[in-house]
């Protein structure tokens, strides 16, 4: 889900930092980087699911989906505003929010898969 739901949608629209940007185009971008998401998301469960259906050459749904994804990658358009700050501030700025999202990601895997663990454990026991 990091993958299809944040890295992929964050590759088309980075994070800039804040001031980078035209305020007019605030939800032009956000609607935007929504939709990517949306797309990539409702794709990938999509591709998921032809997985399940295939039974030889499985493959195939990974390869539809890297397809799928590398075309709406092009038709979408770029991002509508021009970045003005230094690069070394914008670079610095994308990078730590790669981290900390991916951060977030690995502490709510760990979190529920302990959570998950728990209740296993109840049930087996009841």
């Amino acid at each position: 889900m990091w993958l299809t739901i944040f890295l992929i949608p964050f590759l088309k629209y980075p994070a800039n930092p804040p001031t980078v940007g035209d305020a007019d185009t605030v939800v032009l971008r956000g609607m935007l980087y929504l939709a990517f998401i949306a797309i990539s998301g409702f794709s990938a469960v999509g591709f998921s699911r032809l997985y399940k259906k295939l039974e030889t050459k499985k493959y195939l749904a990974f390869v539809g989906y890297a397809v799928f994804i590398t075309t709406v990658f092009f038709i979408m358009p770029p991002s509508p505003d021009e970045i003005t700050a230094p690069m070394d501030l914008v670079n610095g700025f994308r990078t730590m929010s790669v981290v900390a999202v991916t951060t977030f990601w690995v502490a709510e895997a760990v979190i529920l898969g302990l959570l998950w663990q728990k209740y296993k454990t109840k049930l087996q026991e009841s």
